[in-house]
């Protein structure tokens, strides 16, 4: 062998050892691409053919993948169903940062009605009085996340002293938000004319009131 292939068979030696200690750069991950794509894709068959209806062969159609990959990753299309519509849910509501827990909570009302009345938020309203465990399941986990959310709002307007440190802030959120929930699914009524300032001050003056306790109340009547 000659000196100059000997040399060159060095180079090539030294060059693939650094290619090969060297990590394939990945530009964005084929998986987490897929997922969005199914995800999306089933949510908006969702809103367009509700949950009877709702295949993973048409999802699949739509996302472009094939069939299998989607039972491989979910099986059953109410799994399915559940993380989009949690998926869904969990980006289309924003934690509102005004600087003040009532302007917060404003913001989080009228997001919350616009949600509400759009195409989208009647069909996740429509699925959430399903009784299968899957969406169940969904609900259950969405409200959890989303109070453990919004509790940092809470948390901001005790060190602002907006908000009082004994009070349960879920609680609070739970009397605030109940109303829209009770005329979207049960009265039928007008969510855009339900006075969401006047009850967000109303909910605020009252808890700013001292609590009292049950000997106070026993001595007033």
């Amino acid at each position: 062998m000659t000196g100059r292939r000997r040399r060159a068979r060095k180079r090539g030696a030294v060059t693939g050892g650094k290619l090969a200690a060297k990590p394939r750069r990945r530009l964005g991950g084929r998986s987490a691409r897929v997922r969005e794509s199914v995800l999306q894709s089933a949510f908006r068959l969702l809103v367009e053919k509700g949950i009877d209806a709702f295949t993973i062969a048409e999802v699949a159609v739509r996302a472009g993948v094939h069939e299998t990959s989607i039972y491989r990753r979910w099986g059953t299309k109410h799994a399915l169903a559940r993380d989009a519509c949690l998926h869904h849910a969990e980006s289309a509501l924003s934690i509102p940062d005004t600087g003040s827990l009532r302007s917060d909570l404003v913001v989080l009302l009228e997001g919350l009605v616009a949600i509400l009345v759009s195409p989208p938020g009647r069909a996740l309203l429509a699925l959430s009085m399903s009784q299968h465990h899957h969406v169940v399941a969904a609900r259950n986990a969405f409200w959890r996340r989303r109070f453990s959310a919004l509790r940092t709002i809470f948390d901001k307007a005790v060190s602002r002293g907006d908000f009082p440190r004994h009070a349960d802030p879920m609680q609070f959120l739970e009397s605030l938000i109940a109303p829209l929930y009770l005329r979207a699914l049960v009265t039928g009524g007008s969510l855009e004319d339900w006075p969401r300032n006047e009850m967000v001050d109303r909910m605020l003056t009252a808890y700013a009131r001292p609590a009292r306790s049950s000997q106070d109340l026993r001595s007033r009547t």
